[in-house]
This record gives structure tokens, C-alpha cells and sequence, in this order.
């Protein structure tokens, strides 16, 4: 795992930053290389020597401008020029005594191995109505109000102000901000891959002037919450690595949740050591190095803030990416369910039950048994309880995640090119289990229940069969139409077991249909919700974090597509819109309680794409979450 580090940066600590610098990034706009605020008469000399802490020598000098004129680089968005091979020298001074004045020298630094300028879309940040330096917090506080948000608005842009400038993007992709900017930062992470740099030891520095502080891209996307999440977040997403299982790849850890607060976490299971190693290891970092006098405490705060939300984030990600990506000989139910216990161990503000199958057999979870019926592997359903101090009485917010660690569609079998990424279909548990972490990390002011709702469905004597007729949880009966529609079997049953715990609502996350995919491709996520405020508030929360989802309709019409002639209802419809279907489903269990279904079967991984998951929706989970913990501080 990468990660970003925040450097309040002096004369000397900024020079130490860029000796230990593996790449220096440099933002720059046509204005800032056209300028000649700085007296210097070469634009690329000039803003590298804008700091006055470092510059090149006349070769290097030459050389750049060399570079520039023929690849004619003018600042604009998405230009680059990278150089490499460099000398900086520092510019310090000594006392002259017999002039009484300043002799100035010049101090080698360590070798600036590859520099990369980079061109950014400025007009953005200079918008009068552009964010100004609040938090991520008062942001949401602004728009957590369900009511606020129209159906009607959906297709259009959310931070619609932005859409009035004149740069001609903004307008062409009618996107907002926060999706705009780290649509900039994809491209400038992937040009550094294209020429072979390692995202591991990069700086980005502030190199202005105190009359120019003003000007300088870095500050002003440091100032600007939104702007400084989406460069994190584009950073850890390229930045993410699996390392997998070659036996040539060493000093890898165990997949295990993050721990800040607890120093004495728990002792890994030395039996499992040699098989189940990931990629959690940190592999780089990206040095953010911020001129301390530009920025008022107020400001400081919530750079930090915003800092130590991504990395939170990104942990989460990096986790459910993590185990989304295992085998399913590793990750099964039982290694979710230990997963679930070490998380519980290693924050003090969770805990965990482990239902095993003779407690779920006692409680009526037949639909959910039903599924892993055919497996040699034990179900399990793992219970996560995050309680925030002064807030142990209030309805929780129920997360349920599908934990099929592996699905072979059982007696109705899959095609078998296609179901190697079926180890893919836990990633809703992975979510789960990630999310809780960011939350139990950033200290949220919330009640949640988690429930891994976890399985494996494979072909048996045992198994379930097409025609049979299941009694869930609930009492309702199903007729099972199709082995493979097994997810909604498990979270129908997780969904009525969660009532018991009154809460305020469901959200179930679940790689459920391949309807979902067909619809809305790997681009957005589908939402069925029988509650229209919390619909309006997760779509909200979708695209605060550039995570979005769409509503899709559960009107009556399309509940007879289930109607059966043995049973309460089918587990399929029959020449129905599969997700929709699969919804209404869903939607019988709920009951009166306000409920979403996230079908993530399109944003969770790249389907017949191998190491492709994602850890969506956790950005969008974590987005409404910290609204509603908004809400409980007023």
C-alpha cells in the first residue's frame, strides 16, 4: 500500500524533500510559464527558481529550454515534458565582512533524478465561485438533506456552477469538479507510467514566491479540499499494487485491516503466513510539501483533514481490493469471518459475532444455507458492531456485503471461460468490511452494524436444486428457478435478520446480476431503494465522491415477473429485467424498513478482466456515512 505524507515545508526540510525524491512534480499553466512576475527570463527557469531554495545550473537551464522549444511546451492542460539527469544547487548566503554585505554561493544537492512538468487547467481553479477552503465536512453538512436532491436533477451536473466557465471542457463533459479534477490527475499519473516511473518516491512542491503564493497550482489545490482529494485519490489508485503469490516476491504481510489506534494488534496466524500473503506492504509515497507561512491554521487543518480522509480511504480500498483479489482456495468463509475478528481487534470501537452454520440453521437462515449446501467449505456470518461514544442507543445503519467467495452457479451452472472471476463475488463483503475500517479509523459519529453474509456455492450432492422450495428467515417461500441467482437467496435472508436490530436503515452491497452490467457498464452502479430520501441521499453521496449510482424503478408492474404458482415467489423472473427483477427480489425482505440494494456487479471489478477490482462503492458508502455523522453532531 502507498501512501501520502504531509510536509509543512521550511527552507531546509523542503530541500530534504527533494533529495529524497525520486520524481519532482511540477504544475504549471501558460500564464504561470508566461509570467515574468519572477524577473527571470526563462519561463522554465523561472518557476523552478521561484522557491529561491534551489535552482539548475546554466547547462541544465539550457537543456530545459531546449526540451520546451521542441516539444513545444506551453503549460497547456495535459502537456507534459519530462527531463531527467539533473544537478539542483541550493542558493544560501555568507556574511561578507570586509563589504559589509552577503557573498552569494551555491550549495550541489543531491541529484534531482527525473523531473516532470505538467500541465493543469488553472481557469478551474481561478473560478470566482470555485470551492472555497472549507472542509470536506461543512461540504457535505451543505448537501445532506435527501429532500435537496431531485430525480429530475440526476443527469445533470451537481456542482453545475463550474459548467458556466469558459473553458470549453467543462462545458463538453457537463462534469463537476471533483470528477473533472481527477480526471486531469488519471492522465498525469498514467503519463508517468507511460514513462516508466515508479509511483514510489514522488514530491510535489509549492515553489512560490510569497508575492506569487497566490498563483501556485499546488497551494491552491491544497486549499481546496476537493481539488487535494481527487490528486490523493488518483495517486493511491494508480499507485495500487497485488502482489500476488510468486514464490520470487518476498517481505509481504498478511492482508490485514489497518491499524493507527492500536499498537498491540493481534499476532497473525503463523499457519496461514506462508500462503496468504498480500500486498499490503507500503510501496511509496507521495511527499506533498506546502509552503507553512501561505497557509492560515484554519487552512492547515483541513489540508490535514482532507489528508488523513484519503488515507483512511484508500486503506479501506487497498484492503477490499486486497481480498477481492484472492483465490478461493484462500478466501473463504471462514478467512473472511477471521478477517471480520481481527478487525474487531484491532480497533476498540468494534466488535464481532461469528454466526456458524448451527446457529444459522437454528435462526431459519435456510435460503442462505441453501447456497452453500454443495460446498465443503462451513458458511459463516460475521457481525460487526462500530458504536460511537454517546451514541450506543441510536439506530445503527445496517451494511450487508455478499460473501459468495466463490460462485459456480451451482446445479445451474456457469460457462466455464467466464467463471475464474467468479472468486469476484465476495466483493461486497470485502466493502463492507472496508468501509467499517475507514469509519472505525476516522472516529465517525455513527452507529453501524455489519453483516459479511458469506458462502460458497458450488456443485454437490447436496446442493441446491432448480424447483425446490425454500422457507427463508422471514417464513416467505421461495421457489429456486436458478442455482445461480444464489445472492439474493443469502441477502434475503441477512436483509430479514437485520430487522431485528431496528435501524435506521439497510444498504445491502452485493456483485449480484449480470443485468447490472449489460444496463450500465462498468461506469456506474445501480440503486433500488424503497425509501426515496435515502436514495436521493446515496446518489448525492455518489457524486460528492465520484462514485456514482443509479435509481432504477421497483414499480408493481415489474413484481410479476416473480409471481409463482408453489411459492411465495420465484428467485428469478421470467423474460424480466434481470437487476430490476433481482430488486424486486430483494425489496419483499425489507419490508417497511427503509432499504437500498447497490447491485455492484458493473464498478466492483472488470468483468473477464483479471486483478481488477476496484473497492467501489466504499467511496460512495463512506461519503453518506460521514453525512449522516454530520447530522448526529447537531
Amino acid at each position: 500500500m502507498i501512501k501520502a505524507n504531509l510536509i509543512w515545508a521550511n527552507e531546509s526540510n523542503k530541500v530534504e524533500t527533494l533529495e529524497d525524491s525520486d520524481c519532482l512534480l511540477i504544475l504549471t499553466t501558460p500564464e504561470l510559464l508566461a509570467s515574468q512576475l519572477f524577473h527571470f527570463s526563462t519561463p522554465a527557469k523561472t518557476y523552478i527558481e521561484a522557491s529561491q531554495l534551489f535552482h539548475f545550473s546554466t547547462p541544465a537551464k539550457t537543456y530545459i529550454e531546449q526540451v520546451f522549444d521542441d516539444e513545444g511546451f506551453a503549460g497547456n492542460k495535459g502537456q507534459c515534458v519530462f527531463v531527467q539527469g539533473l544537478k539542483a544547487f541550493r542558493t544560501s548566503y555568507i556574511s561578507d565582512t570586509e563589504n559589509s554585505g552577503k557573498n552569494k554561493i551555491s550549495q550541489p544537492l543531491a541529484e534531482v533524478k527525473r523531473v516532470l512538468f505538467y500541465g493543469v487547467d488553472f481557469a478551474l481553479f481561478e473560478a470566482s465561485d470555485a470551492p472555497n477552503a472549507s472542509s470536506r465536512a461543512s461540504t457535505l453538512s451543505k448537501t445532506n438533506d435527501p429532500s435537496m436532491v431531485n430525480r429530475s436533477n440526476y443527469a445533470s451536473d451537481s456542482n453545475s456552477a463550474f459548467n458556466s466557465k469558459s473553458t470549453s471542457d467543462l462545458n463538453q463533459n457537463d462534469a463537476p469538479a471533483f470528477r473533472y479534477l481527477e480526471q486531469q490527475f488519471d492522465a498525469l499519473f498514467k503519463k508517468l507510467k507511460s514513462v516508466s516511473v515508479a509511483l514510489e518516491t514522488l514530491s510535489l512542491m509549492a515553489l512560490s514566491t510569497t508575492e506569487t503564493a497566490s498563483s501556485d497550482p499546488v497551494n491552491i489545490i491544497a486549499s481546496h479540499s476537493p481539488f487535494l482529494s481527487a490528486l490523493l485519490r488518483s495517486y493511491f489508485k494508480h499507485g495500487y499494487h497485488f502482489k500476488g503469490y510468486k514464490t520470487n516476491n518476498r517481505s509481504v504481510s498478511n492482508s490485514q485491516p489497518l491499524n493507527d489506534n492500536n499498537a498491540n494488534s493481534v499476532e497473525k496466524n503463523d499457519a496461514n503466513n506462508g500462503a496468504i500473503n498480500q500486498a499490503i506492504d507500503i510501496r511509496g509515497t507521495l511527499s506533498l510539501a506546502l509552503d507553512a507561512k501561505h497557509f492560515t491554521n484554519a487552512q492547515k487543518r483541513l489540508v490535514s483533514h482532507t489528508v488523513r480522509y484519503e488515507t483512511a480511504l484508500n486503506a479501506a480500498m487497498t484492503w477490499a481490493r486486497d481480498l477481492a483479489n484472492m483465490p478461493a482456495n484462500l478466501c473463504t468463509p471462514n478467512y473472511l469471518a477471521e478477517q471480520a475478528q481481527h478487525l474487531a481487534q484491532t480497533f476498540n470501537t468494534v466488535s464481532c459475532d461469528i454466526l456458524n452454520e448451527s446457529t444459522l440453521k437454528q435462526l431459519g437462515m435456510n435460503g442462505y444455507l441453501a447456497v452453500n449446501a454443495g460446498s465443503q467449505f462451513a458458511a459463516t456470518m460475521p457481525i460487526l458492531r462500530y458504536s460511537a461514544k454517546g451514541l450506543e442507543n441510536s439506530p445503527p445503519v445496517v451494511l450487508i456485503g455478499k460473501g459468495v467467495t466463490f460462485d459456480s452457479g451451482g446445479i445451474t451452472l456457469k460457462r466455464s471461460p467466464d467463471m475464474r472471476h467468479m472468486i469476484y463475488d465476495m466483493a461486497g463483503a470485502g466493502c463492507v468490511l472496508g468501509v467499517i475500517q475507514a469509519v472505525a479509523a476516522l472516529g465517525l459519529n455513527i452507529n453501524i452494524i455489519g453483516i459479511v453474509a458469506s458462502a460458497d456455492n458450488a456443485v454437490d450432492g447436496k446442493a441446491y436444486r432448480p424447483g425446490d422450495i425454500i422457507t427463508m428467515h422471514s417464513g416467505k417461500t421461495v421457489e429456486v428457478m436458478s442455482t445461480d441467482a444464489e445472492g439474493r437467496m443469502l441477502m434475503a435472508d441477512a436483509i430479514s435478520y437485520a430487522k431485528q436490530f431496528s435501524p435506521s436503515v439497510i444498504i445491502d452491497v452485493a456483485t449480484l446480476t449480470g443485468a447490472a452490467i449489460s444496463t450500465l457498464g462498468h461506469k456506474a452502479t445501480a440503486l433500488f431503494s424503497n425509501a426515496p430520501a435515502l436514495e436521493s441521499a446515496l446518489v448525492e453521496a455518489g457524486e460528492l465522491a465520484n462514485d456514482r449510482c443509479w435509481p432504477f424503478p421497483l414499480w408493481p408492474e415489474y413484481q410479476d415477473a416473480i409471481t409463482s404458482q408453489h411459492a411465495d415467489m420465484m428467485n428469478t423472473g421470467i423474460n424480466s429485467p434481470g437487476a430490476i427483477s433481482a430488486g424486486c427480489f430483494l425489496s419483499r425482505f425489507a419490508d417497511g424498513t427503509p432499504w437500498a440494494h447497490l447491485d455492484v456487479a458493473g464498478t466492483a471489478f472488470t468483468y473477464t478482466k483479471s486483478l481488477s477490482a476496484t473497492g467501489r462503492p466504499i467511496p460512495l458508502l463512506l461519503s453518506y456515512l460521514s453525512s449522516c455523522a454530520i447530522k448526529n453532531n447537531q
